[in-house]
């Protein structure tokens, strides 16, 4: 009688050990999964390896955090700016990069539209031409950030860019705006680029004005 009270108290805490062990088990698998983001962006952490206020951006080349800040800056001193964050004017990998940028720059402009200097240089070839079969829409400026590449992100209006004003413009700007706008007889559509002298009169009334500025970073995490 005793050694059949012993083997069923041995059973009876085999079963229990083994429930136990099994809702442990599992437990812990929801515990990591929560702490490996529960879903959040590839990259890790809540932001993807990106500071509050910046965005990640996923680039052929890695993790891209910008943010836009508004200020009526000259070329030089907007990427002085950018690199007391660490960062630098930001370049575009494609047009929904611009789209994007053109959207998060509307809320720091504290203006209906106006332009942002991004990282976008005319290259020595192209310094003293305009638009032409040899400088084009696409290969008369390079990016400045090191990240982006390509030539998608080089979205511009016709004959543009055309290198006017004494063949001066040797920077490019992005026009951030909700809806299309015609200034000088030519229509500019939000998220388009315009090439530009690096100092701009911070009075000028021009809804194109430009009044801020886009850095980007490489993300913490890849």
């Amino acid at each position: 009688m005793i050694k059949i009270i012993l083997l069923a108290v041995l059973v009876i805490g085999a079963a229990t050990a083994i429930g136990f062990s099994s809702s442990s088990s599992e437990s812990c698998e929801g515990g990591r999964g929560g702490g490996n983001g529960g879903g959040r962006p590839p990259g890790g952490g809540a932001n993807g390896g990106c500071g509050a206020g910046w965005r990640r951006l996923n680039r052929p080349s890695g993790g891209w955090c910008v943010r836009a800040f508004g200020g009526y800056l000259t070329q030089a001193n907007a990427e002085i700016q950018c690199k007391s964050h660490g960062a630098t004017l930001s370049g575009l990998q494609n047009m929904e990069e611009a789209r994007i940028i053109s959207n998060m720059a509307l809320s720091v402009l504290n203006r209906a539209s106006g332009s942002v200097w991004i990282g976008a240089k005319r290259t020595a070839a192209c310094t003293r031409n305009g638009i032409s079969s040899q400088c084009t829409a696409t290969n008369s400026f390079y990016w400045t950030d090191n990240s982006a590449s390509g030539i998608a992100g080089f979205v511009r209006a016709h004959q543009q860019p055309d290198n006017a004003h004494g063949k001066t413009q040797l920077w490019a700007i992005l026009l951030s705006s909700r809806t299309s706008l015609r200034v000088k007889h030519v229509m500019w559509q939000p998220g388009m680029l315009d090439d530009v002298a690096c100092v701009m009169n911070p009075s000028d009334p021009s809804p194109r004005a430009v009044s801020g500025y886009v850095c980007g970073k490489k993300s913490s995490r890849r």
